[in-house]
């Protein structure tokens, strides 16, 4: 049993004789590591200054836990806080892995042989295990995290035959011109055929098998690149591989996942958690230092945990020879930025069109990318995700809302405060806060997005959208929410849902490449429209019509987009069936209805018991003809969105008084387009 005086140390006492120990290692490694002689330099020097300090310490290890936990920000400009800063003290195995570099020389740590967690002997994790005996398992078992690349002549498309490197340089070009626009977080720039296959088989084999399933020639080809792409998926998973790659491979495959056995059941969610997970490994979550995408005086105000050192980041990517000031060293650096802002978007809505929770956390690189789309090495593209970005951000983010608050909480708390309000002035609160928030963000990034026109792009504009669908969906579904409130916002989410098929239609020419989260954001605002043009008995409206021929409409954009080219089998194709179904089964109810209201409707009918004493004549209600209020249908596809919510407002006006259940609770839900519930919704058969 060891009795030395250092298993004896503890605390920061401990921590002082370790970093001695490692200082007076002999440093015989001529051609040791440069980064690690610096660090054991900066390391003496701070022991000097440490030492003197060492009594006040065994004082402070006496202190309350919450207090030594507390973390301080230190002064601008002060270089002695910063050399005294604990890096990776928000990782603890970072933090492990970065002792172990100071306990062996840097010869030691490189040479270091790598082992497999299933060539580490049992004996070395048994808990008395002598410290020299099994030295290189230590040395290979705590390293710092680094890239793990999927490469190999068993991985590589072109060295299995799958396909051809002109072949692939072919389909490169395809992708970047047709579908790279639906599919952020890649750089044209630096991933090229060349540098994407050595860096990663499962990110070359997702962009050819993307390409493939679009260009019309490449059927055969689509099918072979496509199953070897979920075999490469698997194999990332199984085997732990992990890169910047990776995880733009993950999220590459799920715009255009194949569907599963039912709905909901295809991998786009466990993809999303991969990449979660590998971005995460490798702190792309992390603010670069001194990257030039932010204001030069941001990282003296953020925590050390919010960044990650530029040298460091590129030698965790298995880039230690580039320049990290040079162009490609900035490119780099720069797409490992893009990479977290593209999954926070995808994730984003992803979440909102499936009504799942988050996962993706807003970091310090999200709360501070309103203007990292412009830089000199920026993309065409980084202007269209990083405004999605901010607009997913500012819904749910507090220090971008009013008084610190989201806008969904301001929002429910104008609702239960609804008795001290006037329903009229708070209707009108909530129409302005919710409004002036879309406002905002479309005058800051319209021009920028949409130029001098100011038109946004149609993906763009069906994601705005239907987040203010959702928006007003939690509105009219607030359980404390005034009629006059409900009313409002009805119409308010009905003319949205309609301009969300509207934009669906018009774009269609650019909707070639439509991703499946986009497709079920239109089955879903068709849905909802079915839902909100429901008219009680006493209503003069007949938009419902009109509504549901907007929805077939929808449903040939959505059967035409996912059935070219013919192998592409889109499941926007399935959509745009139910969408046909549903409108079929609303077509059924309202005629059987209409049955009903035309038929003689006796007030009171005459009975033995009443006819001798007082006999009434039979009372007849007449039908009111719709045609009265609207003389024909309405083509909304032809409209523009202020033309639509013109017309539902018109509409709104000849509402009666009683306004019938919206079911947008379930429909905010995964089920919301289950044929078997499709009564739910009053689509009776």
């Amino acid at each position: 049993m060891l009795t030395s005086t250092c298993s004896k140390r503890k605390g920061l006492d401990k921590a002082l004789h370790q970093i001695e120990q490692a200082i007076k290692r002999p440093k015989t490694d001529a051609a040791g590591s440069e980064a690690a002689r610096k660090l054991i330099s900066d390391l003496q020097d701070l022991l000097s200054r440490t030492q003197g300090h060492s009594a006040r310490s065994e004082v402070e290890e006496t202190s309350d836990d919450s207090e030594r936990s507390r973390t301080r920000s230190p002064p601008q400009g002060a270089t002695a806080g910063d050399n005294l800063a604990l890096d990776d003290a928000e990782n603890p195995l970072q933090l492990l892995a970065r002792a172990s570099d100071l306990q062996f020389s840097p010869a030691e740590c490189r040479d270091a042989p790598r082992l497999s967690t299933s060539s580490v002997p049992p004996s070395s994790l048994r808990p008395h295990s002598s410290p020299n005996e099994d030295l290189p398992v230590a040395r290979s078992f705590f390293v710092p995290v680094k890239a793990k690349l999927d490469l190999g002549p068993d991985m590589d498309p072109i060295e299995l035959g799958l396909t051809t490197l002109h072949e692939a340089e072919l389909l490169f070009s395809f992708f970047y011109e047709n579908l790279a626009h639906t599919r952020w977080g890649l750089d044209p720039t630096v991933h090229t055929v060349s540098f994407v296959r050595s860096q990663s088989a499962f990110l070359f084999t997702s962009m050819l098998a993307a390409a493939a399933r679009f260009h019309p020639s490449t059927a055969a080809l689509s099918r072979r690149l496509t199953r070897h792409c979920k075999s490469l998926a698997y194999k990332v998973i199984a085997q732990r591989y992990r890169s910047v790659e990776i995880v733009l491979a993950f999220m590459v495959n799920v715009p255009w996942m194949a569907p599963g056995s039912s709905s909901g059941d295809d991998d786009t969610c466990s993809y999303i958690a991969m990449a979660l997970t590998v971005a995460l490994d490798l702190s792309l979550n992390k603010i670069v230092t001194s990257s030039t995408s932010f204001d030069s005086t941001l990282q003296s105000r953020l925590a050390k945990a919010d960044c990650i050192d530029a040298k460091r980041a590129l030698h965790m990517d298995g880039f230690e020879a580039v320049d990290l000031d040079s162009e490609w060293g900035r490119r780099l650096l720069r797409r490992r930025e893009r990479t977290w802002i593209a999954l926070f978007v995808l994730e984003r809505g992803v979440c909102l069109a499936r009504g799942r929770s988050y996962t993706v956390p807003p970091t310090a690189l999200i709360e501070n990318c309103d203007r990292w789309h412009i830089s000199d090495i920026a993309d065409s593209r980084d202007g269209s995700m990083n405004s999605m970005a901010v607009l997913r951000r500012n819904l749910t983010a507090k220090r971008h809302s009013t008084a610190g608050w989201t806008l969904e909480k301001v929002v429910r708390s104008l609702l239960s405060t609804s008795k001290v309000l006037e329903e009229g002035s708070l209707a009108s609160r909530i129409k302005n806060l919710i409004e002036d928030f879309y406002d905002q963000w479309y005058a800051a990034w319209a021009l920028e997005i949409g130029g001098p026109s100011r038109c946004l792009p149609p993906y763009v504009e069906i994601l705005v959208t239907h987040t203010q669908l959702s928006t007003y969906g939690g509105v009219i579904n607030h359980p404390t929410a005034p009629l006059e409130v409900k009313r409002f916002f009805r119409a308010a989410g009905l003319s949205s849902a309609l301009n969300v098929m509207r934009a669906a239609i018009q774009g269609e020419s650019r909707l070639k490449s439509m991703p499946n989260n986009t497709v079920i954001m239109i089955a879903f605002a068709a849905c909802s429209a079915l839902s909100l043009s429901v008219t009680p008995a006493d209503s003069r409206s007949s938009l419902a019509p009109s509504v549901r021929h907007l929805i077939e409409e929808t449903a040939d954009v959505l059967e035409r987009i996912g059935a070219i080219p013919a192998h592409r089998e889109g499941a926007s194709v399935l959509y745009g069936r139910l969408l046909r179904e549903l409108v079929r089964r609303a077509h059924v109810g309202s005629v059987s209805q209409k049955h009903i209201e035309s038929a003689p409707v006796e007030s009171l009918q005459s009975s033995s018991t009443l006819s001798d004493y007082c006999p009434l004549p039979s009372v007849t209600q007449p039908p009111i003809d719709p045609s009265t209020l609207w003389p024909e249908t309405l083509q909304f596809s032809a409209m523009s969105d202020h033309q639509i919510i013109d017309a539902v407002n018109r509409a709104d006006s000849a509402f009666g008084m009683n306004i019938p259940d919206v079911p947008l609770d379930d429909l905010m839900n995964w089920d919301w387009f289950d044929f078997a519930n499709a009564a739910d919704l009053g689509f009776d058969q």
